[in-house]
């Protein structure tokens, strides 16, 4: 049996061992707390003073910047409460009197880190000791009611690029009528279409004509000379842009690219909306896409190629999505006034149908994508094919025309009572008869949908 007496010391020395414990950590936190306090008060007192050299100084450098003194020593009123006339600048120009020859009082120091300005264009250099100026992108105009020290720029010529408006974004029809004529009766109708359109082609020996149609919901297909090479001028348009948003949509490039405009791609007598710009105006990429599908702009298509680098790469591209007409080979045929012709960049009837087919299913595909192209589409002017379509028709055309072989072209993917393509290539005396027989052509088909729909 334990001694009783040992087990009350052990047990008294680890209540002691405990107490002792307690205290010290209670010490402990005593001291933590003390110290804080200390360096609170510490911390207080030192932005006491930071503050008060810092009031001092502010105040001083105040009073120094917005007081000025008149000829006679006294102080400007208006100056010192801070107001300014209209039209007056708010930073302080004092002149110097007749008589001071000391400039004391008359000449304002500016404040330490400020920097040395100038107007852009007035010959004069901007430096700073402490960093580097920015680019200013703005390009500085004289206000021509400006008078004295006030003729300072007070206009600016951005050259950032210009914020487009949002427009609604056209859509496709949900769903088409169905059809009320019988199997046969369409197949009787469709036979006639393509005999009145051979024979409309055959008498118009005054034109040379290609022709194509394509029916996106029934595959129906034919064409007349869809094979033969035309100069189809800004219809090429049509696979360039769809081969740049291919681009975009495999994120090989980005249509929020900003490009500088640049004088070289404006050649002389072509149609653009963007001569006379400043050197270096900026464009995003979907801009210019917009202004060459929309509006045929020569300038804006030149600056987009620009972009997407190599052109030999483009044209083998063209010629794998379509074989019928090579973009970039030389052809060989005969104009509609018995001329032999020779030359490149020609493309057909067939080729610009089936690059239009190629955009309908892309965009039935991936319609975020490519509905940029189709807004800029139906966006242009519908006087050859789509003309003689009800006005409510959704229409997406690009149509091309070249004076100088006396060609018009035009490519629409038309949505009426079902989603077809038409495309109608034309050489002829003048635009209009052109244009009379792209009608023609187009009405034909549109009377043959119309009566298997009524």
């Amino acid at each position: 049996m334990k001694n009783p007496k040992s087990n009350y010391i052990g047990e008294a020395r680890r209540i002691r061992r405990t107490r002792m414990i307690i205290r010290g950590i209670i010490a402990g936190v005593i001291v933590l707390v003390v110290a804080f306090a200390l360096f609170f008060a510490y911390i207080l007192n030192l932005k006491k003073d930071i503050d008060t050299e810092f009031t001092g100084s502010s105040d001083t450098s105040r009073s120094f910047s917005t007081t000025s003194s008149t000829a006679d020593g006294s102080e400007d009123p208006n100056t010192a409460s801070g107001e300014t006339s209209p039209g007056e600048s708010t930073e302080t120009d004092v002149p110097s009197s007749p008589e001071d020859t000391s400039g004391e009082g008359t000449e304002e120091t500016p404040e330490p880190g400020s920097e040395a300005t100038s107007t852009p264009g007035d010959g004069e250099t901007s430096e700073s000791t402490d960093e580097e100026l920015p680019i200013d992108t703005n390009h500085t105009e004289e206000d021509p009611d400006a008078t004295g020290d006030d003729a300072a720029a007070t206009t600016t010529v951005n050259l950032l690029p210009d914020e487009w408006e949002e427009q609604e974004p056209v859509l496709f029809p949900q769903k088409y009528p169905l059809q009320t004529v019988t199997h046969a009766e369409r197949d009787q109708s469709y036979a006639n279409l393509k005999h009145a359109v051979k024979a409309y082609i055959a008498e118009r020996t005054d034109a040379r004509i290609g022709f194509y149609y394509i029916n996106l919901n029934t595959n129906e297909a034919f064409g007349y000379n869809e094979a033969e090479p035309f100069v189809v001028g800004s219809a090429i348009y049509l696979p360039l842009e769809l081969i740049f948003y291919d681009n975009v949509r495999a994120g090989t490039t980005s249509d929020e690219i900003v490009v500088p405009f640049d004088p070289r791609f404006v050649d002389e007598g072509t149609g653009t909306s963007l001569a006379g710009l400043p050197e270096g105006k900026q464009f995003y990429l979907s801009q210019l896409a917009y202004l060459a599908l929309a509006e045929g702009d020569s300038v804006a298509m030149n600056m987009l190629l620009d972009s997407m680098g190599d052109p030999d790469r483009i044209w083998e591209t063209m010629t794998q999505m379509t074989s019928c007409i090579d973009f970039s080979a030389v052809q060989n045929y005969v104009d509609f006034k018995g001329v032999q012709q020779l030359g490149e960049h020609r493309s057909s009837a067939y080729d610009l149908a089936s690059y239009a087919q190629m955009l309908y299913w892309r965009y039935m595909s991936w319609p975020q994508d490519y509905q940029p192209m189709i807004d800029a589409l139906a966006a242009t002017d519908h006087s050859g094919i789509g003309k003689c379509f009800p006005e409510d028709t959704v229409i997406l055309s690009r149509s091309g025309s070249n004076t100088e072989f006396s060609s018009e072209s035009d490519v629409s993917i038309i949505l009426s009572y079902e989603p077809v393509v038409v495309c109608v290539t034309v050489e002829a005396e003048t635009p209009e008869m052109a244009k009379e027989i792209q009608a023609a052509l187009g009405a034909m088909v549109y009377n043959f949908i119309s009566y298997c729909h009524t």
